[in-house]
């Protein structure tokens, strides 16, 4: 953008530009349409946002709680209730430092085994569509036990519900660690934990995934001494869940 005002077409492509872009960083399609409303008007209430991003009311109440929980948006005390927009490029900021962190993570996995002589086993897979499709792969080779982390676990839930489905049907122990307010997959063992960052997916003990948090990109491994220390790494972070 040079700087020129911009016609009404113009601010609607700019919108929907926007919007898509902010779904491959993790956020559903009413969260992203939701924050992007909220930032061009600065300050709103949920039914000035409702119109401009055309949805519901009752929906964007959902997408806004989810949002203020992810640290997108400000809420102000009293009613009705008024909401701001974290400063994007903070947002920006924030998501960098946790990306970093989820491939430090990683990194020192990989590390340890290159130490030991071992030949490379962590695998790298880019794409959102990419990485949603090796969760569901791995959901579908699981015998006996799946664990599943993850701060978007709605995301996995919309692509590979039915998978999970016939995971549970063929006896597989099924346990979700996900955000307090996220849908999970019923039939399992669900534990809610706040301020969770990576996707962490351990299948049968022996295969793992490490994804960032929008699904952009994820590591992947069949050692299981690698999977092992993953494993170690989801025991003590379910017993402080």
């Amino acid at each position: 953008m040079d700087g020129t005002p911009l016609d009404i077409e113009e601010l609607e492509e700019e919108y929907e530009y926007i919007s898509q872009g902010l779904q491959r960083f993790g956020l559903t399609d009413y969260q992203s349409r939701t924050y992007a409303a909220l930032v061009a008007h600065g300050v709103a209430d949920a039914e000035t946002i409702a119109t401009t991003a055309e949805l519901p009311r009752t929906s964007v109440y959902k997408a806004l709680d989810s949002l203020h929980e992810k640290g997108y948006v400000i809420v102000s005390e009293g009613r009705p209730k008024v909401f701001k927009p974290a400063e994007p490029l903070e947002v920006k900021s924030r998501l960098s430092r946790e990306l970093d962190e989820v491939f430090g993570r990683l990194n020192t996995l990989y590390e340890v085994l290159s130490e030991k002589g071992e030949p490379q086993l962590v695998y790298t897979i880019s794409g959102r569509e990419k990485v949603l499709e090796k969760i569901e792969e791995m959901i579908n080779r699981t015998e006996d036990e799946i664990i599943i982390s993850s701060p978007n676990f709605s995301k996995i839930l919309d692509r590979s519900e039915k998978e999970l489905e016939s995971a549970q049907n063929r006896g597989v122990d099924i346990t979700i660690v996900t955000s307090p307010r996220e849908r999970a997959y019923t039939d399992a063992k669900v534990k809610r934990k706040e301020s969770l960052i990576a996707t962490d997916l351990i299948s049968d003990g022996k295969r793992a995934l490490l994804a960032s948090p929008g699904f952009e990109a994820c590591g992947y491994t069949t050692n299981p001494s690698l999977a092992k220390h993953l494993v170690n790494f989801m025991d003590i972070l379910m017993e402080r869940s």
